[in-house]
């Protein structure tokens, strides 16, 4: 019931938080393009740091106090947002917000995933579906929480749930009493199918990084939808993954991994373009349904594939390169220049750009389909 709790409270903060980050820095009169430079900024230092935080959770079995450093590196964020309206805090704000949302995610996933392992149960999708309920939830209850204390109470708001979730991160196992030894003999080389997933990563989040973050720039902008109810659209986009996230749980063990992750791709790509040149809010409406679809697949498909073709001893590591760092590389190279397409070029060539990556990313991947060893992907390596 723990876990449960720690996979919506935690998702209910970023619920709370995300959809008005860049909706407050517009308010502050940050342009587009500098939006874009915050986020290459912040993927140069995730870049940095995530890669060397894992590697020494991972040596010194550290991961449960590295998801409370985040989960509090997150509050802290949100904390800055309500207070203050400092370009120089909340530049650093957003930086610190960048740093800790992805690893923290990224983490959190992969934490639950050996912890259902170990336990025998084969419910990962069932788990996450309540961290897309937590959003969806906290996303709905923004609105009204934005109406009455604007963006103050909402990110103070959202500060409090991950506060929260650091407690109910303790399900997680702490560090053993006795070091994990290395390995004897020569060092097994890494499945060839990471480096085809990491560069099929590269592009696909290309596309849903940059996407994301103006989407609800957009949807003010562009679609006529009031700040305040920003937040209902953000839970209708987490609302509608909640059945699909049960249903992948029954659907993964029919289907290959790569088919499944392929076929995610597929779908993204397609939503992300008909985001850009959607008409009306109803025709969007049944679009998020259909990203409902799309997305878990990807979503699932992406952990469990790294997971089953990574050393044990090396899982969170490279998760960290597929789930943090190639996206990092990617906003760090594209960030500010998307942050200029949108400004100057619209959303309609926005979004087909970003579709555009995340085809490329499936193409890659489909490519490189024989570079997989089959056999880890079903026991590991």
């Amino acid at each position: 019931m723990r876990l449960v709790a720690l996979q919506f409270l935690s998702a209910a903060g970023l619920g709370m938080v995300y959809p008005y980050v860049n909706l407050y820095l517009t308010e502050l009169d940050f342009s587009g393009t500098l939006i874009g430079t915050l986020a290459a900024a912040g993927a140069i230092l995730t870049l940095v740091l995530t890669p060397l935080l894992n590697q020494i959770a991972d040596r010194l079995m550290l991961h449960r106090r590295l998801l409370m450093l985040y989960l509090g590196g997150f509050a802290l964020s949100s904390l800055i947002f309500a207070t203050s309206r400092s370009h120089l805090l909340v530049i650093f704000a957003v930086l610190l917000f960048k740093v800790t949302v992805s690893p923290s995610m990224m983490l959190g996933a992969q934490l639950t995933l050996s912890e259902l392992i170990r336990a025998g149960k084969t419910i990962f999708g069932q788990m996450r579906s309540f961290s897309a309920l937590g959003f969806a939830v906290a996303s709905a209850l923004a609105g009204g929480v934005f109406a009455l204390g604007g963006y103050s109470m909402t990110f103070a708001a959202g500060a409090m749930f991950s506060l929260i979730s650091i407690q109910l991160a303790t399900i997680f196992p702490a560090k053993p009493k006795e070091k994990v030894k290395l390995e004897a003999g020569p060092k097994q080389p890494r499945n060839r199918g990471i480096y085809v997933l990491a560069a099929s990563q590269f592009f696909v989040t290309m596309c849903t990084h940059n996407a994301f973050a103006f989407l609800f720039i957009h949807l003010s902008q562009n679609l006529g939808v009031n700040i305040a109810d920003v937040g209902i659209w953000a839970a209708i986009l987490a609302l509608v993954e909640f059945p699909f996230y049960f249903l992948t749980d029954a659907l993964l063990p029919k289907v290959r991994l790569r088919i499944m992750y392929i076929l995610g791709i597929a779908g993204v790509a397609l939503t992300t373009l008909c985001i850009g040149i959607v008409p009306n809010l109803p025709m969007l409406a049944l679009l998020l349904v259909f990203r409902g679809l799309s997305w878990p697949a990807y979503q699932l498909s992406s952990y469990r594939l790294m997971n089953a073709i990574s050393h044990p001893r090396n899982v969170a590591t490279n998760q960290a390169i597929v789930q943090v760092t190639m996206p990092g590389i990617a906003l760090l190279l594209t960030g500010s220049l998307y942050g200029w397409v949108y400004d100057h070029l619209g959303a309609g060539v926005f979004y087909a750009l970003c579709a555009l990556a995340a085809a490329f990313g499936a193409c890659i991947v489909t490519a490189g389909f024989r570079l997989f060893d089959t056999r880890h992907e079903l026991e590991g390596a």
